[in-house]
């Protein structure tokens, strides 16, 4: 152990962080990662116990829900930016605006869509899963409605959460995490175990958990650590200038995200030409994933934090050194975490009451899944983060969009649907897009077009 720490202290520490911020930076983050996934997937897995009807259902709006909440999660990224600048400047009165702005249009946005969302589930569902069994449909629609409800107050709870990330009060937001995660696996536990209300508990613990987390954020931000003098009339002022900044930092990461969406559209679309119970197993397989994403989630959004700072103060050989030493360590962090988590995997599965031939499926797209991951997981996802904060996003988009439109969406359909390798050869599709990412944004990273710095004159 002594010895992997001191190699660890070498390749981390430098004059802008030391080993030890950066380890209880990611430390904080796993723990943040963790509840969100972890309970996520205890939350699948109740769901999972009501039949594969149901969580085949929830698999099938999953990606069109995916797509509404975008928007105003796009929102809250850019004003969380919008306020982080603030404070830098030390500018009290544009903090205050900034907060209250982003919180106000998050939730203006979340109603508008909601409302569009709710009134043409059925439309959506029919339209895009034509051929599906009607209990399917009828499960689908139930739980999209309800689902678009809680959207409302989880996306002032998104915005307050963002907050307080980037205002640097890392314990408020997880506190806030741990409170909607908790209260959500309390009442999945209450309405769908409990209560036997199947696909409806789903929706209304997530409807009742995102309340309490909204009113609980709100009073966080107002009663408890309101260092900038937040008023309830905040959230309504909306000005001209601070909307078009949030919307400007906002978007592109959404027009991203969209198209990406769009391709699992598509992927969920050929999936849906699979039996029930492939459906479920994939749902299933998701979910498990989750839980292996705790620490790769940890490793994204520390590199975000690491190399945004040297990027922005302009230390450029810097930023590559992190980028490349995070890759090194996250290797070993992710291979860590499949032996920690793979020996658990059948204990997982009676968690969510597979049937034989369900749980067969799920063990080999899983294991294609997480054994890919410390090889090829790192190089496709975290020079992503790097390039995104140095303002290269419009390249990342691309590659994204490609690796999606190569893997999952043509690949994927290639193997799955015409060599009927069924749920299998969506994960090996998957692999495959970690591995092209990471070729071509290596490339990229060895240039210096990524920078965007003018030349000298």
């Amino acid at each position: 152990m002594e010895r992997i720490r001191a190699k660890l202290e070498k390749m981390l520490t430098t004059d802008q962080f030391s080993y030890q911020e950066i380890r209880n930076m990611f430390l904080t983050l796993t723990l943040d990662q963790f509840f969100i996934y972890f309970i996520s997937m205890l939350s699948t897995a109740m769901v999972s116990s009501v039949g594969e009807a149901a969580i085949a259902a929830v698999s099938m709006v999953g990606t069109i829900n995916g797509m509404v909440s975008l928007m105003f999660s796009s929102l809250a990224t850019g004003g969380a930016i919008v306020v982080a600048r603030a404070k830098g400047l030390g500018d009290r009165k544009e903090i205050r605006r900034a907060i209250g702005e982003v919180t106000g249009l998050c939730g203006l946005t979340a109603l508008v869509l909601s409302t569009l969302l709710y009134c043409l589930a059925e439309v959506l569902v029919r339209l895009l899963y034509p051929n599906v069994e009607p209990l399917l449909v009828e499960y689908a629609v139930r739980y999209m409605r309800m689902i678009a409800i809680s959207f409302i107050p989880y996306s002032v709870f998104n915005a307050v959460f963002n907050i307080f990330r980037n205002l640097g009060d890392t314990r408020s937001s997880l506190l806030l995490t741990i409170v909607i995660n908790v209260a959500h696996l309390l009442l999945s536990m209450l309405f769908i175990n409990g209560m036997q209300m199947g696909v409806a508990g789903s929706g209304l613990s997530y409807i009742v958990a995102r309340v309490i987390g909204m009113v609980l954020a709100v009073f966080w931000l107002m009663r408890v650590h309101n260092d900038y003098g937040v008023k309830l009339h905040h959230f309504f002022r909306f000005n001209p200038k601070v909307s078009r900044e949030i919307f400007g930092l906002g978007m592109p990461l959404a027009v991203e995200s969209l198209l990406l969406q769009g391709g699992m559209l598509l992927v969920q679309v050929y999936l849906a030409r699979l039996t029930t119970t492939d459906l479920a197993a994939h749902a299933v397989a998701n979910s498990m994933l989750n839980l292996y994403n705790t620490t790769a989630g940890a490793l994204t959004t520390l590199t975000g934090t690491v190399c945004g700072q040297c990027y922005g103060a302009r230390q450029y050989d810097l930023t590559r050194h992190y980028c490349k030493n995070i890759i090194k360590a996250g290797r070993f962090v992710l291979l860590a975490t499949v032996i920690l988590l793979y020996p658990l995997t059948p204990l997982l599965l009676k968690l969510y009451k597979a049937t034989e031939q369900g749980s067969a499926i799920i063990w080999t797209a899983l294991s294609i899944g997480v054994f890919s991951m410390p090889l090829f997981w790192c190089d496709g996802n975290i020079p992503s983060m790097v390039l995104r904060v140095a303002g290269d996003s419009m390249f990342t988009g691309a590659v994204s969009v490609a690796a999606l439109a190569l893997g999952r969406c043509l690949l994927g359909y290639v193997l799955t649907i015409s060599l009927g390798l069924g749920v299998p050869g969506i994960w090996i599709a998957l692999v495959f897009e970690w591995a092209f990412r990471g070729v071509v944004l290596h490339m990229r990273l060895k240039g210096d077009a990524w920078l965007h710095i003018k030349p000298a004159a």
